[in-house]
């Protein structure tokens, strides 16, 4: 988990991500740069990074040597609209006691299978929590339903192809299967086509705020891989809908395609 101080004040901003390498990190890019919020990008200094199952009591308490975000990031922040929602981090020291997840990079991520999510969103604030403390990690799994690619952005004579992977919350009376009924607004469409089933898996859940840059896992042959980077979640799938409730769609970067950046840079 990441905390960091905003611009030089004193609300600290949550974040997660997901150990590649000893030290490094993958996860978004919007953690530590949004245009409209920020006039410049966080600080490697600012940031904190926590690791273990307890931001509260952490495994290892880490600083910040660097951070790379993906080469459009800067120029085309629009969280999952350019699929380069992408952030590298570099640790000053490396992680002990936790095997860096591989990367999928496959390009047959198993749509309409089960997959699995992971993250710190910031439930601080809802009843019965401690205002002061952060929340524990959490795990939820769900059915991948939709997969998009094709979605360029260049910059300095160079094109990037980016890709999406997303799902949606399903309740237990069947009623709020978003990827599978006939309204898709302007950022769903992004999405592309297909079907979506309306009956939740026994752990089904979504994303809330906070989980931004978490692993979106699948089982490749028996291993773990992270094959997408939590961005966000389209705005009103529903009229009426509220956020990371029964109809939620979350957005994920898909990996793949952005391999050879991951790669380049983790060396």
């Amino acid at each position: 988990m990441f905390s960091y101080t905003l611009d030089g004040k004193s609300d600290e901003y949550i974040g997660s991500g997901t150990l590649i390498a000893p030290n490094w990190i993958l996860t978004a890019g919007h953690n530590f740069f949004v245009k409209d919020e920020q006039k410049n990008p966080a600080s490697p200094a600012d940031i904190t990074v926590f690791t273990g199952n307890n931001p509260n009591s952490p495994d290892q308490t880490l600083s910040v040597e660097q951070i790379y975000f993906h080469p459009t990031w800067l120029q085309d922040n629009q969280d999952f609209v350019n699929a380069n929602d992408l952030c590298l981090v570099k640790l000053k020291t490396a992680v002990k006691n936790i095997t860096p997840v591989p990367l999928y990079t496959g390009t047959d991520e198993p749509i309409g299978s089960k997959v699995w999510y992971c993250g710190f969103g910031d439930y601080s604030k809802l009843k019965g929590q401690n205002p002061d403390s952060y929340s524990k990690k959490h795990a939820i799994e769900n059915i991948l339903d939709r997969k998009a690619t094709g979605i360029l952005t260049k910059i300095n004579g160079v094109t990037y192809n980016g890709g999406l992977l997303a799902f949606d919350f399903d309740a237990p009376v069947g009623n709020s299967n978003t990827l599978g009924d006939s309204y898709i607004g302007e950022d769903e469409a992004l999405l592309g086509t297909g079907t979506s089933s309306p009956s939740p898996l026994d752990l089904e859940g979504t994303t809330v705020q906070g989980d931004s840059g978490g692993p979106l896992f699948i089982k490749d042959n028996g291993v773990w891989k992270i094959a997408g980077v939590l961005s966000g979640g389209v705005p009103e799938p529903v009229k009426g809908q509220k956020d990371s409730s029964y109809g939620d769609i979350s957005v994920f970067i898909r990996v793949s395609n952005s391999k050879g950046w991951i790669t380049e840079m983790v060396k």
